[in-house]
């Protein structure tokens, strides 16, 4: 069994030939099952958020988080476009369309 977490769906098909393998395959299941239930949880906790926010809350908390990463000079205007286009195959087009002119106004702060 190769030891690159990459594999660990293909090996778990494959299937283990020995205790030892299975042993390795249970470490690794369970060390990644916490770190995908610490993300759902995460997840959960943002969506129950912006869930009585909504949208204006989501898009006034982006504004402040843009303000003052810029002012600390750890985001510039090419790290947002590369964002967004990151994220627009995901959205519809009214979506693409909110989120490209949210991204022009976050350039011109």
């Amino acid at each position: 069994m190769n030891n690159d977490p990459r594999n660990y769906f293909y090996d778990q098909r494959k299937g283990a030939n020995s205790q030892s393998n299975a042993t390795q395959q249970s470490t690794t299941a369970t060390t990644g099952d916490k770190a995908m239930d610490e993300k759902i949880r995460q997840m959960q906790a943002l969506a129950k958020k912006y869930e009585k926010g909504g949208e204006s809350q989501l898009v006034r908390d982006i504004v402040s988080n843009v303000i003052e990463q810029k002012a600390k000079g750890q985001l510039t205007n090419d790290q947002l476009v590369a964002f967004a286009k990151k994220i627009t195959p995901l959205l519809n087009a009214e979506q693409r369309q909110r989120l490209n002119a949210l991204v022009d106004e976050l350039i011109k702060l």
